[in-house]
């Protein structure tokens, strides 16, 4: 017999557990008959679709032990409970039952003198009652399977993807450092012919050698900056305290780049102490402040401004131009390699420094961000966590 499916009958009286259990019998229902409520909550554990108790079988001691089963029951579970009483549903007995049973039982009262057509009605009822049960225990177990077959293919696709990435970048490490030294030989070659035999050559071949000798630059600039992403991406950081205006005024004051057009850069202090990685934040704002001084409107001279604002436990620190700004259909996708806003499209640049800026500030637990408008200029802003001082947070 599927003990799942069976009615566990505790009747102290022979002769009453007998007739129970041949009405039930009689009916197709399987039965197993239990001297008490002790012997009962023995076989509960092996399973159990309905308990039917005769009033005789509610010994206070056995019944506070049932009770504990009933209460540690799975939460989808609650087997009907059938108590034959001959008191009534507010007799001594029917009480005491309902308060040892517990009033999470689902407990139905049928009163003597018994008919075995309401015997067998009501649990029948208790059943498909239970029936109901097992349907929701097995629609959770199917959950359950499902749930754990997904967690096991995001974790196999994500570790896939991680070594997918990881693949790509060792490989773009590999191709960018090999191609350069090709393209400074390349480079110059040109220039040398151009140098030693320009008045030997026709404008035409000077036009072409001028050509390769730009775009081996070029080439070179790419290289440089995936090799910059690569390690931004790849190499082990530990964040500490750093100044933000100090690292800020050594990259401008030694950034080649950046030297000739110091005059137009304008901090304006405080600016606040980050927990970050130094090498990972001159990347970023060496990026953001070439490209403030070179994204401008032909004819205009540049104006870069930086200053941060406290944000809770964070500081936001934005590198704000009066340049060409950028439409905010376009915003998103200037973080992702090779992306450029259209707007940008003639000017020089590889399409990865914004890439690089973004991945170097997730690195260190923080956010980047643009904010702009085609035409009136644009506030790039880079937020990490606020470094403590001596125990204190730095007030900015």
């Amino acid at each position: 017999m599927n003990t799942e499916k069976r009615v566990l009958i505790a009747a102290p009286l022979g002769a009453d557990a007998r007739n129970i259990g041949e009405v039930l019998a009689g009916a197709g229902i399987g039965t197993r008959l239990c001297r008490d409520l002790a012997e009962a909550a023995g076989e509960f554990s092996a399973g159990c679709a309905v308990l039917l108790v005769t009033e005789e079988a509610m010994n206070a001691e056995h019944a506070r032990l049932f009770a504990e089963r009933l209460d540690g029951q799975a939460p989808w579970s609650d087997v009907p409970v059938v108590l034959i009483t001959s008191g009534g549903q507010f007799s001594p007995i029917s009480t005491r039952a309902t308060t040892l049973v517990g009033m999470r039982a689902n407990l139905t009262l049928i009163e003597r003198p018994l008919r075995a057509v309401t015997l067998v009605a009501t649990v029948k009822a208790a059943l498909r009652a239970r029936n109901r049960q097992y349907e929701i225990r097995d629609l959770l177990k199917d959950r359950e399977t499902l749930l754990a077959s997904l967690e096991e293919r995001v974790a196999e696709r994500t570790s896939s993807l991680r070594q997918m990435v990881e693949e790509l970048e060792a490989f773009s490490y590999s191709v960018s450092h090999d191609l350069r030294a090709p393209l400074r030989v390349l480079d110059g070659y040109a220039r040398a012919l151009l140098e030693d035999y320009s008045e030997n050559l026709e404008p035409a071949a000077k036009d072409m050698l001028t050509r390769i000798s730009r775009t081996a630059h070029r080439m070179d600039r790419l290289t440089q900056d995936l090799l910059a992403y690569t390690r931004v991406a790849r190499g082990e950081i530990a964040l500490e305290p750093v100044d933000v205006e100090q690292m800020l005024r050594a990259v401008i004051e030694q950034y080649p780049s950046l030297i000739a057009s110091s005059h137009l850069i304008h901090l304006r202090p405080p600016l606040g102490v980050v927990l970050g990685h130094g090498p990972s934040l001159i990347q970023c704002f060496s990026n953001l402040l070439e490209n403030a001084l070179k994204f401008v409107r032909k004819g205009e001279e540049p104006c870069v401004e930086i200053y941060a604002e406290p944000r809770g436990n964070r500081i936001r620190v934005t590198v704000a131009d009066h340049g060409m700004g950028i439409d905010p259909t376009q915003q998103q996708r200037i973080f992702g390699m090779f992306e450029r806003a259209a707007a940008h499209k003639h000017l020089a640049g590889t399409g990865i420094g914004l890439a690089i800026v973004k991945k170097a500030a997730e690195r260190m637990g923080g956010s980047v961000g643009v904010e702009s408008e085609a035409g009136s200029g644009a506030r790039f802003w880079v937020e990490l966590a606020r470094a403590e001082e001596d125990g204190k947070e730095r007030s900015i």
